[in-house]
């Protein structure tokens, strides 16, 4: 399915219902449990919740979460990381400096973090055997003459295989008329693969065209599903109502929304671009994978319909449909919330999202951030059909 295919599903109404109301979604945010639409109602679905320590310069979109050996859950903020050892219901935190950038945890306990990329400066990689307290360099990615490079996941196969993904961008933009308008270059979403625990790294492989954050999940099948922002400017051979087509609100900009691929051999090689989310805003997603071939993707809403926030969708089949429902996870004054999860040995997915309730600007939320841990696990529609 190509980029301007239209989804079988529309995310404006899953479930056949309108958007919870605020008061609904404000009351869900503090209570243990989550709100799911399925089938023209809405069910309370009875969750664990538990608040991490606040981190004192935190926003909205700064969650990373790892997972370690015996379900040790670890949640990398700015000024520390946060560690659970029963899954999720408790937290200890210690301080740590520059935690930016992108994590995973070998087999053997080893911390990896990938960050930096600035114009002609290369990815660095970093390894640390103390839990991340600190941190010696490894290597480095090279990146493309005169481009500037993001790291945006990191993941370890069972092998121990990396595979990392980074946004590299050459483009130049002018502003015409309070429009930005492309001049040259473009921005594309690239993996590269490690087997030696970080130390080289090869196989450059592009996923798209202006595609950026989002995450990725081995699913039960054994393939790669990675969750991608495509967020891109009105490109020449555009038809002229793309922007109608995609509910633009932002002129010059036909899509701002979720996309899906596939990689099945680890990162060499991604196919099956497709669209996820229908509405515009519906922008970053992170996916989850159980072992009887559930996945969830949790995306953030950020200009409605309804207020913003987090919203997990279900796939039954490993990502080839999607259901028509969803959950409500938390609820935000500010424009999106972004999370990440883990699934737990027993099958319970634990969910870091990132959320305030202090206003809806990036000066009102750093610092004001609430990190909330929800241990779930989606219900089964065909009990709920029957």
């Amino acid at each position: 399915m190509g980029a301007f295919a239209n989804p079988k599903i529309k995310t404006d109404c899953l479930g056949d219902i309108d958007t919870p109301t605020v008061e609904e979604l404000q009351k869900m945010h503090w209570s243990q449990y989550i709100l799911h639409a399925c089938n023209g109602k809405l069910t309370s679905i009875s969750v664990e919740k538990n608040w991490l320590p606040r981190d004192p310069v935190v926003n909205p979109q700064g969650v990373c979460v790892a997972l370690g050996r015996d379900d040790t859950v670890y949640v990398i903020l700015p000024t520390m990381i946060c560690k659970s050892s029963d899954g999720g219901r408790t937290w200890n935190s210690y301080q740590c400096t520059d935690t930016n950038g992108a994590f995973e945890i070998l087999n053997d306990g080893t911390f990896i973090r990938l960050f930096g990329g600035d114009i002609n400066q290369p990815v660095i990689v970093q390894s640390s055997s103390d839990e991340g307290r600190t941190w010696k360099e490894i290597s480095q990615i090279e990146l493309p003459k005169d481009h500037s490079g993001g790291v945006h996941w990191v993941l370890c196969c069972p092998d121990n295989v990396l595979v990392c993904a980074v946004a590299v961008a050459d483009h130049v933009f002018e502003s015409v008329d309070n429009k930005l308008k492309l001049l040259s270059g473009k921005g594309s979403l690239r993996t590269y693969r490690s087997i030696d625990g970080g130390k080289s790294w090869h196989n450059p492989a592009d996923i798209t065209d202006w595609g950026s954050e989002g995450g990725v999940t081995l699913t039960a099948s054994g393939k790669l599903l990675a969750v991608v922002r495509y967020q891109r400017p009105i490109l020449p051979e555009d038809p002229p109502d793309l922007e109608k087509r995609t509910g633009s609100i932002s002129a010059g900009w036909p899509y701002k929304h979720v996309f899906l691929t596939d990689s099945t051999d680890q990162g060499l090689t991604w196919k099956n671009f497709r669209q996820l989310t229908t509405v515009f805003g519906q922008t970053r997603g992170y996916p989850a994978s159980l072992n009887n071939g559930i996945i969830v993707v949790i995306h953030d809403t950020r200009y409605g319909p309804g207020s913003p926030g987090s919203r997990a969708m279900v796939s039954y089949d490993d990502g080839i449909t999607w259901s028509n429902e969803v959950y409500y996870m938390d609820y935000t004054t500010f424009t999106g919330s972004y999370n990440e999860s883990v699934v737990l040995n027993d099958g319970t997915i634990l969910t870091i999202a990132a959320s305030s309730q202090a206003g809806n600007s990036w000066e009102a939320v750093a610092g004001n951030t609430d990190l909330i841990a929800i241990r779930w696990k989606p219900v089964n529609t065909i009990d709920l059909q029957g």
